[in-house]
């Protein structure tokens, strides 16, 4: 196991942790603010309990963790989380899968408790950036708490087994972000030249064509022939 050099919260204090979360706050806020209906879930602290939440426009928001902080709503295992099913409008999940020791089953209950066109947005590490690398140079102390990365690609495909389209991807936290414009521009074309990731995925609704009762009798269709009487049989 590795040992961290320092706990979350104080990481994300520090002048890295504070600016990825501003860019973090940058990449999620357009995303969020497209959140309509009555319920957001946040799985998962990362940072204030409104940092993110506070961004969207649905009617009720709250934070589920395991462990208790200020802000937080209820606590739950990530994994089997108490909210019924096809009741939120919107799930968040900041860096909650790298976290988790059921990342599959927490998706699993976030396709559980989103609404048919629920909205599943995700925050993730680039496994193959200069942070990723960084965080086998430390082994696994750099970021802390986080336990595994996982790539886009492999989010994809995970989310489209679980009735998930997703619609919206967006890169953010840039190595070499404090070089010149020369350096920032060769290093674009690089598959690790940003940190971060957002997904936002919608969860496909499945229409349900109703079955006619069997006893029903169908509809007489017109023929435009009349039908004989009793005259007319005479």
């Amino acid at each position: 196991m590795p040992i961290y050099p320092m706990e979350l919260d104080d990481w994300l204090e520090s002048p890295a942790g504070q600016r990825l979360r501003q860019a973090e706050h940058v990449v999620a806020a357009e995303p969020l603010r497209r959140v309509f209906g009555c319920q957001l879930l946040q799985v998962g602290a990362w940072g204030r309990a409104d940092e993110f939440i506070g961004m969207a426009g649905t009617a009720r928001r709250a934070v589920c963790a395991e462990q208790p902080a200020p802000g937080v709503g209820f606590l739950a295992e990530d994994w089997q989380l108490p909210v019924a099913s096809h009741s939120v409008d919107a799930v968040l999940l900041p860096h909650t899968l790298e976290r988790s020791s059921e990342p599959h089953q927490l998706l699993r209950e976030c396709e559980r408790v989103l609404t048919g066109g629920g909205r599943l947005i995700v925050l993730g590490f680039n496994p193959w950036s200069v942070l990723g690398m960084r965080r086998l140079l430390t082994r696994g102390a750099w970021p802390p708490t986080i336990d595994q990365l996982y790539s886009e690609r492999r989010l994809r495909d995970w989310l489209s087994l679980l009735n998930f389209d997703v619609t919206t991807r967006a890169r953010y936290f840039p190595a070499f972000a404090e070089s010149g414009e020369r350096v920032r521009h060769r290093g674009r074309r690089l598959p690790g030249y940003y940190g971060g990731y957002l997904l936002v995925a919608i969860k496909r609704v499945h229409a349900v064509t109703p079955l006619r009762r069997l006893w029903q009798r169908p509809e007489r269709i017109p023929t435009g022939l009349a039908e004989p009487t009793t005259r007319s049989r005479l």
